[in-house]
């Protein structure tokens, strides 16, 4: 008789520390263990690992230094877009360009760059975007200025226009988040520094642009701009 109240009371314990084990491990699911599961966040959403394509829409504003003498000021559209290869959660490797639409001193000017160079993702929190970003690039610049038939002091023949050459480099500051329907959006704030280095002369013959004379500049001549736009990931 009293062997089987032992062994009563021994299944009893048994099974109350197995039912208490199991709320044990219940409990653990729904707190603990769930702190050391890794949630997506934006940034996830954001930064991803891979290729993707940006554009945007701004507006652009710079000098035109000869000789280290402030000469021309102008002001005008601009258009970006940047090719990115996205290496890791903090780097990234781009092919960029701009294109603006600028007016100087009544002159129309139609300028291009093509550049190289890497993005780097800051800590969050920076300007209240999910994901800020430094980029820095260089490579060259391409500037037409249309003439329409006007002679300008700085050259002897009369052109219908002339084209500006050389290197460049810029910086850029930026942000980017995710809007209501899951787009990636950026703005952005740039800084170039653009040397010309060659001019041509160029005549139209007919509908094509010849052209007609070459010279160099030794990089006496430079344009600083700073161009701010508005865009989104294509993909």
């Amino acid at each position: 008789m009293k062997l089987k109240v032992l062994l009563s009371v021994l299944l009893t314990l048994v099974s109350l520390s197995s039912f208490a084990q199991d709320q044990k491990d219940y409990l653990l699911k729904g707190t603990a263990v769930e702190e050391y599961i890794v949630q997506p966040t934006a940034i996830d959403e954001i930064w991803k690992e891979g290729t993707h394509i940006a554009a945007g829409l701004g507006i652009t504003g710079g000098a035109y230094i000869v000789e280290g003498v402030s000469r021309d000021f102008g002001g005008g559209l601009a258009g970006k877009t940047d090719v990115g290869y996205y290496l890791n959660d903090k780097w990234a490797l781009e092919a960029s360009s701009y294109i603006k639409f600028a007016r100087v001193n009544d002159y129309r000017v139609w300028g291009t760059i093509l550049s190289v160079g890497f993005r780097y993702r800051l800590p969050e929190g920076w300007f209240d975007e999910q994901v800020p970003y430094f980029r820095a690039f260089t490579g060259a610049n391409i500037n037409v200025v249309y003439l329409d038939g006007r002679k300008i002091p700085e050259f002897d023949e009369v052109y219908n226009r002339i084209q500006f050459e050389g290197p460049m480099v810029g910086i850029a500051l930026g942000g980017m988040r995710l809007s209501k329907t899951k787009k990636v959006l950026f703005w952005e704030v740039a800084a170039t520094g653009e040397w010309m280095v060659r001019e041509s002369g160029i005549q139209m013959d007919k509908d094509v642009p010849v052209v007609v004379a070459r010279a160099s500049l030794d990089g006496r001549s430079q344009l600083y701009s700073v161009y701010v736009t508005l865009g989104g990931f294509i993909f």
